[in-house]
């Protein structure tokens, strides 16, 4: 005789889950309200150390602000509002920027040439290669 066993998940009240759910989401809600709380005590400091450590981030950052309201004004003001609103975490972006473009200049501006030599000599010998060639007789040669 053989006896089959059933396996499967335990029974879990689904009213336990959408309380464990809801407190995970308020949970979470509670953090990032928190983390935004003390980013607006920070962003003033964060935002002058962007200004110090790449002040062209900023300056960037403003022009297109005004760039994008006279191209599409729906967008240019729905940007800025954001921009003030979101201002801890928009100061944060542009440190992070600032800090990401500190070292970088235009490349092109520092290159110096390297000055080059023509070669005149037939320094690449291909006749050994041109004998083997001869020497074997297969179909591949044929197709180039």
């Amino acid at each position: 005789m053989s006896t089959n066993k059933m396996f499967g998940f335990s029974k879990v009240n689904p009213i336990v889950l959408l309380v464990g759910f809801a407190f995970v989401v308020v949970l979470l809600f509670w953090v990032a309200k928190s983390v935004l709380k003390l980013l607006s005590f920070v962003a003033p400091v964060v935002f002058i150390a962007a200004l110090v450590i790449n002040y062209k981030v900023v300056l960037g950052y403003g022009k297109w602000l005004i760039g994008s309201l006279k191209r599409n004004p729906i967008f240019g003001i729905v940007a800025i509002l954001f921009s003030i609103v979101g201002f801890p975490v928009v100061s944060i972006f542009l440190l992070l920027r600032a800090l990401a473009t500190r070292g970088l200049t235009n490349p092109m501006k520092d290159t110096a040439f390297t000055p080059y030599e023509e070669v005149q000599e037939d320094f690449l010998d291909l006749s050994e290669i041109k004998e083997y060639e001869k020497k074997v007789d297969n179909n591949y040669n044929d197709v180039f």
